[in-house]
């Protein structure tokens, strides 16, 4: 096991992380309720939808990049420098290339992809994807480097810019879905400029001379295996809305946009810890005990603080709904209960999946993205058309639901970690939690 002190560590890293994405997605959720209010259920609908272009561009071409920058560096394998030389380049040619991919597909195919999402809409939101590919490989470098303050500091600006653009906006009375999405195009420039500074200090950011293809070839290999899987996770978590906004409409997309919205404010937890502790379990590559042990207590503590947490939002939810976004969007409240047990569980996977990518074990978390994909594109298809976007928050519960049990049944065959490790706490939990927190001296 690791000791208290490397535990402490985590746990301020954990809690520091997890502070930076509670703001952020508060900062998120208010940007949506400032296009709820001013738009309504179609106009969040729609400003969701057409956020998925940059994203989706975003995880179809950055190549895995992040994660393979994150296991080099975290693992001494290759020094911060070189990493950085070779995913800038790489990066400024695959912004380039994804522009011309995704200008072309809005003017020749929008209309069927995006159906009652306009052209211009479309074309604004693809501003955001150069800066927020380029902003991906610098956060994951100071992920890689476990240097969470600077890390934090990046990755929050930009909710916070593009708030305050769009509340601008309203204040001054001009707030349509174009402005809205060049304010948060423009937010995300600013931080990716600030990202840069602050990268700037630990490497020379135009440096050149250094031996490329010595990195990408491995960080390529690796990458791209984690890229198909993030792919497929991305689709996963986003293919709902899609289908939901082809096969049932935009006010329909923008009511179930509220319940994702709100039901991932849970992920939060998840992924604060899955930031810190993906860098520790690389680092530990020659440590397999502590390795053994981290693992399923990390996945205790993130199952249980997330169930609790689904607790609390339950109970408020209808209330809360009601407050935040009006009657229009009650319909919300069914969607994200049927959400919620399959977010519960995820979290739990999350963690999982962070020990096998730490191994190398990248082909697994790949096929089983796939697998899960699959599973989850059926279950929408089904029952979308006679559910509506019920039927999509049954399909990903499914699909989540899933994912977790073979998961849990693949780490207890091939590492000897029954499942029940990962699930029910232990009394040196409480022990450990303990330790963390030192009473003060009398």
């Amino acid at each position: 096991m690791t000791s208290t002190p490397s535990m402490r560590r985590t746990g301020i890293d954990i809690a520091l992380t997890f502070s930076r994405q509670f703001l952020a997605g508060l900062m998120q959720l208010g940007l949506l309720l400032i296009v709820a209010w001013g738009l309504g259920p179609e106009g969040a609908g729609t400003y969701a939808v057409a956020l998925l272009l940059p994203s989706i561009l975003s995880q179809l071409l950055n190549l895995g990049l992040a994660s393979a920058n994150v296991y080099f560096v975290a693992s001494r394998q290759f020094s911060l420098a070189q990493v950085w030389v070779a995913s800038r380049d790489l990066v400024l040619l695959m912004g380039v290339l994804g522009l011309g991919v995704g200008v072309g597909l809005v003017l020749l195919m929008g209309e069927l992809a995006f159906p009652g999402i306009p052209q211009m809409v479309l074309l604004s939101a693809l501003l955001i994807y150069p800066t927020s590919l380029m902003a991906g490989i610098v956060s994951g470098l100071f992920q890689a480097l476990q240097d969470f303050r600077a890390y934090n500091i990046a990755v929050l600006i930009q909710p916070v810019l593009s708030l305050a653009g769009v509340c601008l906006l309203w204040l001054a009375d001009q707030i349509d879905i174009t402005a809205i999405m060049t304010a948060v195009a423009v937010a995300h420039g600013v931080a990716l400029a600030v990202a840069l500074a602050l990268l700037g200090r630990r490497t020379p950011l135009a440096a050149t001379g250094v031996a490329r293809m010595e990195y990408l070839r491995p960080a390529i290999s690796f990458g791209l295996k984690v890229h198909l899987g993030n792919i497929m996770s991305f689709l996963n978590y986003r293919l709902d809305m899609f289908l939901v906004n082809l096969l049932a409409g935009p006010i329909a997309a923008g009511i179930y946009t509220v319940a994702v919205r709100l039901a991932e404010q849970l992920w939060m937890i998840s992924q604060s810890v899955s930031t810190v502790i993906f860098p520790r379990l690389s680092a530990m590559a020659n440590d397999e005990s502590a390795r053994r042990a981290f693992t399923p207590l990390m996945a205790r503590i993130v199952l249980w603080i997330t169930l609790v947490a689904a607790g609390f939002l339950a109970a408020i939810l209808q209330p809360l709904i009601q407050l935040l976004f009006g009657s229009e969007f009650v319909g919300a409240v069914a969607a994200l209960l049927v959400l919620l047990p399959g977010i519960v569980l995820l979290s739990l996977g999350r963690v999982v999946a962070n020990d096998f990518a730490a191994r190398g074990w990248v082909g697994i978390n790949m096929v089983l993205a796939g697998t899960v994909l699959l599973i989850n594109t059926i279950a929408n298809l089904v029952l979308i058309p006679q559910f509506g976007f019920l039927g999509a928050a049954m399909a990903t519960t499914l699909a989540y639901t899933f994912d977790v049990t073979v998961r849990l049944l693949l780490q207890w065959r091939l590492l000897g970690v029954p499942w029940w490790e990962c699930m029910i706490p232990t009394r040196g939990d409480f022990t450990m939690i303990k330790r963390l927190f030192p009473k003060g001296k009398k």
